[in-house]
């Protein structure tokens, strides 16, 4: 196949090459350009299977990540490494968390992060291989582009918080806390065709449609506008002129229905990224009870962490 940077050469698309995985949906611009959407599940070495076969047979310009600048740690990790840290959970991380987001988001974050390393103890799996894959064969390939293009975990976390009520919030901390069945066998094989920590959360979001659209519709049109973005063309010194390209985006499967029903809509991006304003009576409301629910909040963190051998 010829080569993927398309200043050395032209480049020639295999549309639709033999052997594409059933989880590939591919896409089209306006431009030209090409966009396979890679649709994963967290907690999968099947996933991370298919993003390598994708990757490898498409040879893309650019590979899209389902990850935010803060999180592209995740990639420098290796596997041993990552299991031991969504594994170890501690009062240290806590703060620096708090410290990254601040206090409400911190806390969120640290929450959904014992979840994460619940479900990685019991899988006997670290979370984000895809990620690492898809990094690590992208390097592989002359001029390809690796790019992060998920909506910045602290606005998604802060949006979150800013939708709902004062007793959703702590519905929301206790089922963080208390969101701890084992998983079953058949648990693990139903990661292969949907991502098992979306799915702990959608029980949850299902309730409040606040929640949901936050979570996962904004983030959908959030992919939209950075895969549209990442698949624009080129000037190629060899036509003279601006050339299509190939992106693979690799995103958990969640996702992929709402971006492609996404895909020729107009996206309002600032506001995906603005931060609403907390309401006057809200601030008034939750000032007097504020400290006490964070301290239980920290308290359950770490007595969380106890309780599952974390700390």
């Amino acid at each position: 196949m010829a080569s993927a940077d398309p200043f050395q050469a032209p480049y020639v698309v295999n549309v639709d090459p033999p052997g594409l995985p059933k989880t590939v949906t591919r896409l089209t611009t306006e431009f030209g350009s090409f966009v396979y959407l890679v649709g994963t599940a967290h907690f999968s070495r099947e996933s991370c299977e298919d993003v390598a076969t994708t990757i490898d047979l498409v040879r893309p310009n650019v590979v899209l990540l389902e990850l935010c600048t803060a999180r592209t740690g995740v990639v420098a990790l290796d596997e041993s490494e990552m299991l031991e840290e969504a594994k170890t959970m501690n009062l240290q991380k806590l703060r620096s968390n708090i410290q990254a987001h601040g206090f409400t988001s911190g806390i969120v974050s640290s929450l959904l992060l014992l979840l994460t390393a619940h479900i990685t103890k019991e899988l006997g799996m670290a979370p984000g291989g895809e990620f690492r894959t898809a990094y690590k064969h992208a390097c592989g390939i002359a001029g390809c582009r690796i790019v992060c293009g998920d909506r910045p975990i602290q606005i998604t976390l802060t949006r979150i918080i800013r939708a709902m009520s004062l007793w959703q919030k702590c519905k929301f901390g206790w089922y963080l806390l208390t969101c701890r069945d084992p998983i079953s066998k058949e648990d693990v094989e139903k990661c292969k065709d949907k991502d098992l920590l979306q799915q702990l959360l959608e029980q949850f979001a299902g309730e409040y449609p606040e929640v949901t659209e936050v979570l996962v519709n904004e983030r959908d049109q959030y992919l939209v506008h950075s895969l549209r973005k990442a698949a624009q063309p080129v000037h190629s010194r060899l036509i003279g002129g601006p050339e299509p390209i190939v992106v693979v985006g690799v995103v958990g499967m969640g996702h992929v229905l709402g971006i492609v029903s996404n895909w020729d809509k107009k996206i309002d991006i600032k506001s995906l990224v603005s931060i609403p304003k907390p309401s006057v009576v809200g601030r008034v409301i939750s000032v007097g009870i504020k400290i006490g629910f964070y301290g239980l909040c920290i308290y359950g963190v770490y007595r969380l962490g106890k309780t599952w051998k974390l700390i």
